[in-house]
């Protein structure tokens, strides 16, 4: 689970007159789902410190800038994100099988796309 403190975020498909076509911040609460098998020798499946290392670089990227500078993603919506999330992770992370990414408890997406599936809690 990582918190990403504050990102800029215009939708580009609100309506004018409606505040989120604004500029405006939000913070996110992130958590990435693996899934792989479990090394016998090490009693984990993945390890943090590694994950979190990968993870870094795209920390960096949405951390206190603009979503709409940054090459790649559609719209300011938490379902871009979590797509351009996936696809900067797919290859460095091949265990991340679900992205949940929320604006305020119960309030995102979930992107899923591992044999397992949604798991609860969301």
């Amino acid at each position: 689970m990582v918190l990403l403190p504050w990102t800029a975020v215009r939708l580009k498909n609100a309506p004018e007159s409606v505040p989120q076509a604004q500029l405006h911040g939000h913070s996110y609460l992130v958590r990435l789902h693996l899934s792989a098998d479990l090394d016998r020798t090490l009693g984990w499946t993945v390890d943090y410190g590694d994950v979190k290392e990968i993870f870094k670089p795209t920390y960096k990227q949405l951390d206190h800038y603009r979503l709409d500078h940054l090459e790649g993603i559609e719209d300011g919506d938490s379902a871009s994100v979590a797509l351009w999330m996936r696809e900067r992770l797919d290859d460095a992370l091949p265990a991340l099988d679900r992205i949940d990414l929320q604006q305020t408890p119960g309030n995102g997406v979930t992107l899923t796309w591992g044999s397992l599936g949604p798991a609860l809690p969301i």
